[in-house]
């Protein structure tokens, strides 16, 4: 199956670029954003990531392993769903990368989600991640970035 569909978002930010880096690392942050899923991870490069909760009455697990950790800068690693129903083998792990940008007060914090099969879970992807990304700025902008 042919893999080439990406998914790329991004929003600008009116907060510190610590605190924006911070709402990606921070389990308690990232919680309000993904809908509660307990993040869990040492954020080390090769570590595993697993995000763990429950949807729609139903438990599950998602998982994959941080590839880049550069504070403030680059967070990227892959990702797999048994939401989606299809197996745990590399192939299907997709790669979410979060880079930031400051821009004088202001932070441009863009998404990437690759390795997505189709252009409707891309679609799909692309209302996922601007959700997530509107979340972000509505939290650290009401807390006035500090």
């Amino acid at each position: 199956m042919d893999r080439d569909f990406i998914s790329k978002n991004s929003i600008v930010i009116k907060a510190p670029m610590a605190k924006v880096w911070e709402s990606l690392v921070n389990p308690e942050i990232a919680k309000t954003y993904f809908w509660g899923a307990e993040v869990t991870t040492d954020w080390q490069v090769g570590s595993p990531i697993i995000f763990s909760g429950e949807f729609n009455g139903n438990k599950y697990e998602e998982k994959g392993t941080i590839l880049q950790f550069k504070p403030e800068k680059l967070l990227q690693y892959t990702h797999w769903s048994n939401l989606e129903g299809i197996p745990d083998v590399p192939e299907n792990y997709r790669q979410w990368s979060f880079e930031l940008l400051a821009e004088g007060p202001n932070v441009t914090l863009s998404i990437t989600e690759d390795n997505i099969p189709t252009e409707q879970q891309r679609k799909r992807s692309d209302e996922f991640w601007n959700e997530v990304l509107n979340t972000i700025k509505q939290l650290l902008e009401k807390n006035d970035g500090t």
